[in-house]
Formats: C-alpha cells, structure tokens, sequence
C-alpha cells in the first residue's frame, strides 16, 4: 500500500483551497498556510472561502500561519500564491528549514518582472536543495469550476523522473485529469502570457467588438506567446497545448476570468485604477503584461499586441489594442 503522502498547501486563496481539498479526497495529509493571520484564522474557524458559494474544507486539513509548522516532516510543498509573493515565501522556508527529501509543485503563474524568472526558477533561486525537483501544475483551471467539480485537465510540467509518476498519481483523479509534460519552462511561460493576452480578450468585450474580432486577437496572441516561449528555451508544441492554447481560451473567454473582466472594464473607458478596484482579487495579468514587454525586448521578440496591451493596463487608449490586430 502506498504511503500517504504529506503535503502543505502554501497559500489559502482560491486555487490554494481547492486543491487542499481535492487532496484531501485523494487521501493525502494536508496542510494549508496562509500568511495572513486573519484569513488563516478564518479558514480554520469556518473551513470556508468567501468567493466559493457552498465550498467547505475537509476537517482533516490542518490550518496555520506558522511556516516552521507547516514545513515539518512535509513530502511535498505545493505553492499556490499570487507571482509577487512567490520569492518571499520561498525564503521563508529555507530560513525554517524542511526535509531534504521534499519535492515542489508550483501552482502559480507569473514571470518576476525584475529578473523575468519564472516561477520554477524563483524557486530553484530562492530554495537551491529543490534544484531538479520542482514541477508546475498548469491548465485551464479556474478554481470555482473545480471546486463543483467540473472535468479539468492540467499538465504537470518538469522533469521526467520515477516520482514524476508519483505526483501525477497524487493529483489526478476527482475531477482532474493531470498528464506528465517535460517542458516547465514553456507551460510556466505560457501560464503567464496568456493573462496578458486574455486582458486584451476583455478589452475587445468592453468595446464591444465581437466573435470574429477575438478570434483574431487569440491567434495573434498564441503567435507571440509562441515566439517568446521559443526564445527561451521552451518547445514550439507547448503552446499548442493545454498550458498555451487550452488556458488561453478559457482564460480569454471565461466571464470567471479576473484578467478578461479587467480588460472589459478597460475597454468600457475605466481607468486601470478603477478598473483593478472593481475586481475581488489578484489580477495576474498587470504584472505578466509588463514581463511580456520587458522579455520581448530582451529576447529581440516582435509582439505588437502585447505591447498595446501594456500600454492599455497604463491608461493608454484601449482602441489601440484593435490597432495591432490592424484595424
């Protein structure tokens, strides 16, 4: 029989909690922490999330603020916080220490807009005895559709070792279906970009333009999001997958998407201010924006509709994101 394995949910958001508790039904021993005390708190009281109408947590899932806690004895650290947060966090643990033996699934998406690392780079950075040993979980997946366990696909992006079976055994099943994929760079990458490209989605909406116009700006945007995940290392086929084209239809036309209702309200005349007002929580795709600008330029990468939608998250006239698809 196999053992059951220790796993700690690092961030109670959203995607944090319903992968603590699709974990959990898979028996594995959870641990969530939250770096807010009040949310930790809250989580531990009611097993609760405000944002997901009828969701509960398993009482057997541990709740805490302290990391050292949280770290302990842990088989796999599972990190499902927002890009910026990702770093800090990471040091964090290697102040507090954790087996040597872990393993790590990141779970977030973004590109760190200083150093344009990915996630899985910020870790192997930031925690260097997990170098080899870190994987993404990545798709289209929005944690409210999970969570009423709607079917859901994801790959898990790393490298091809004996555990890699491990770990898509640990998630898959429920409601999701997780494949193996050897390239982390290109499905963390493409994670990223599409919220960009999805802003502009949102845009096209607030306009009011319709469905031929935002099938042009989906393929334009896999285009870009192509050659800048080639210039990096990644593989051409990724973006053609679930981490690339699947997570950029959902994420592009979903009205559960944060990034496209961002880009609508932008594209209804709001400023990015009030627009970011409006929406309950992490909008990803401000700072991946700024990530794509800044890669394009290092890596020599034409992208014209990217660059109109930064220009867009700036306060920059969102006509001009119908402008780069040559309108």
């Amino acid at each position: 029989m196999a053992r059951q394995l220790k796993v700690t949910v690092l961030g109670g958001g959203m995607w944090g909690c319903v992968l603590a508790q699709h974990l959990a039904n898979k028996r594995a021993k959870v641990t969530i922490w939250e770096f807010v005390p009040e949310l930790a708190a809250s989580l531990k009281k009611t097993r609760r999330h405000a944002q997901i109408p009828g969701f509960r947590l398993d009482g057997a899932i541990k709740v805490t603020h302290d990391v050292a806690v949280a770290v302990k004895d842990v088989d796999v650290l599972l990190f499902v916080l927002p890009s910026r947060a990702l770093a800090a966090t990471a040091n964090m643990i290697r102040s507090c220490g954790f087996p040597k033996n872990a393993v790590a699934v990141n779970a977030s998406k973004g590109v760190e807009p200083r150093t344009l690392a990915t996630m899985g780079d910020i870790l192997a950075r930031e925690l260097p005895s997990l170098r080899g040993n870190i994987w993404t979980l990545t798709g289209p997946s929005f944690a409210r559709e999970v969570a009423r366990g709607i079917p859901t696909k994801l790959l898990l992006g790393g490298p091809t070792k004996p555990i890699t079976k491990t770990l898509v055994a640990l998630f898959h099943g429920g409601a999701l279906s997780v494949s193996p994929w050897p390239d982390r760079q290109g499905v963390e990458l493409g994670g990223s970009l599409k919220n960009a490209i999805a802003i502009g989605a949102g845009i096209l909406d607030g306009l009011g333009t319709g469905a031929n116009t935002k099938a042009a700006l989906l393929v334009m945007g896999l285009e870009e999001m192509a050659r800048l995940i080639h210039s990096r290392g990644g593989r051409y086929n990724t973006i053609y997958g679930l981490a690339g084209l699947g997570d950029l239809i959902a994420t592009g036309t979903s009205p559960e998407s944060r990034n496209r209702g961002f880009g609508e309200k932008l594209g209804k005349g709001l400023t990015p201010r009030r627009a970011l007002a409006e929406i309950p929580t992490v909008v990803e795709g401000i700072e991946a924006s700024a990530s794509a600008r800044e890669l394009c330029r290092r890596y020599k990468v034409k992208a014209p509709l990217l660059e109109a939608i930064w220009k867009a998250t700036r306060g920059a006239p969102a006509k001009g994101v119908l402008k780069a698809l040559g309108f």
